[in-house]
């Protein structure tokens, strides 16, 4: 085994995890699993590793689930967790089951897997599922008689969209046809497109997009006004409910929020987005400072995290990104509104602000985004302005005629 003492797991856990790029968000709720597990050993008056130990956890986890007091993505979280633990304690290491793939990939194909996960340019998110969508590519490659990149140009790469096309809808499909295209671009010198290949990515792969719903703000008001604010969970799910209706944070980028983060003296958020890395700057309004202060000087647990929204039970860590939602949804049943997702919050004020006549430009540096197509989708939700912009028929005789 790597690791002899039982309390050497987390600091190694947080190597191990840092080196395979994992986000601090992630490893910070990893840890807190982690830590848990090594406080049950201790309890015990174990310096090693115990298998009987590890099972009770996932026992008492799943039957936690079952009870409803956490939701299944914790649970499989917790599962992950134990599963990674027991690795890095034999090995030192974490072995990822690409796939569960019955073969191994060739060395030319793994390696280009490795540079593309080690690739700081890319956003975390975007490196990990060019990773998945290459890895897929790889495998068909290889189970048509190709171990490496050499004879694969732009005909077997039709091939493989085509057969792609036979099992995909268009999302998914010109996901991954950006997905191949980003991989030779990555694997070219020049960093362009091979000229051979150019032309098969000329022609886009039409998309259905949908309209996603927001809340509205009678739902809101209605969500907020079940909350039970003179309880610990009800001052911090307030808060975190009225700061993402007036904010637009993403629930992700909430349950980051640290202490440092919130300058009460200029009445500022800033934050470095998960989702982007980019740095994002909100107004701290009056309401949503005085629901935060009231959390953290009525409600915060007392701990070393320096997060501002902590767990309502003991361990008092970090919260994990789903539960915010989780709760949402909890409280909508509540109060007797549809139940919604925490986006659905961000798509209201952006939805506000485009039908009060902001700026997309404005809208998309509100909402943190890099570009103004993802702002896009709210202009049509824009309805009373769009009204203004049909033709009038009136005069127009039933039936059409001739001008």
């Amino acid at each position: 085994m790597i690791t002899e003492n039982i309390c050497e797991l987390v600091s190694k856990s947080r190597a191990v995890f840092t080196e395979l790029g994992y986000s601090k968000g992630y490893i910070d709720s990893m840890l807190s699993i982690a830590r848990a597990i090594v406080r049950r050993h201790k309890e015990q008056g174990e310096a090693g590793f115990k298998s009987d130990i590890i099972n009770s956890h996932v026992k008492q986890q799943e039957k936690r689930h079952q009870n409803g007091e956490i939701n299944r993505g914790m649970f499989i979280r917790h599962k992950t967790v134990t599963r990674y633990l027991t690795q890095i304690y034999n090995t030192g290491s974490i072995i990822h089951n690409r796939h569960n793939s019955p073969f191994e990939l060739p060395d030319c194909f793994e390696r280009i897997l490795s540079e593309m996960s080690a690739n700081e340019s890319w956003s975390p998110v975007f490196r990990k599922k060019q990773c998945n969508r290459t890895s897929l590519f790889f495998r068909w490659l290889h189970s048509n008689g190709h171990s490496d990149l050499n004879f694969v140009d732009e005909h077997v790469v039709r091939e493989y969209l085509i057969d792609c096309s036979s099992r995909m809808v268009g999302g998914s499909l010109d996901n991954t046809r950006r997905a191949v295209k980003e991989l030779f671009i990555f694997i070219s010198e020049d960093g362009a497109l091979p000229e051979s290949m150019s032309k098969l990515f000329l022609l886009g792969i039409r998309r259905d997009e949908k309209i996603k719903p927001f809340m509205p703000q009678d739902e809101i008001a209605a969500v907020l006004n079940v909350i039970d604010r003179g309880t610990t969970r009800g001052k911090r799910d307030y808060a975190i409910i009225l700061l993402a209706a007036v904010t637009g944070l993403r629930a992700c980028d909430i349950v980051e929020l640290s202490l440092d983060s919130v300058d009460w003296r200029n009445g500022e958020i800033r934050i470095i987005q998960e989702k982007t890395e980019k740095a994002l700057a909100l107004p701290l309004t009056t309401d949503v400072g005085e629901a935060v202060r009231e959390y953290i000087l009525n409600g915060r647990p007392r701990g070393r995290s320096n997060k501002v929204f902590l767990n309502a039970r003991a361990p008092f860590g970090g919260m994990h990104p789903s539960t915010p939602i989780v709760n949402l949804k909890n409280y909508c049943a509540k109060a007797g509104v549809t139940a919604r997702g925490l986006h659905s919050l961000r798509r209201c004020l952006a939805t506000n602000m485009v039908t009060s006549g902001v700026s997309v430009i404005t809208v998309a540096q509100t909402l943190g985004h890099t570009t103004i197509d993802s702002t896009k989708q709210y202009i049509s939700l824009d309805s009373q302005n769009l009204r203004e912009c049909a033709l009038d028929f009136s005069g127009i005789p039933i039936g059409g005629g001739k001008l």
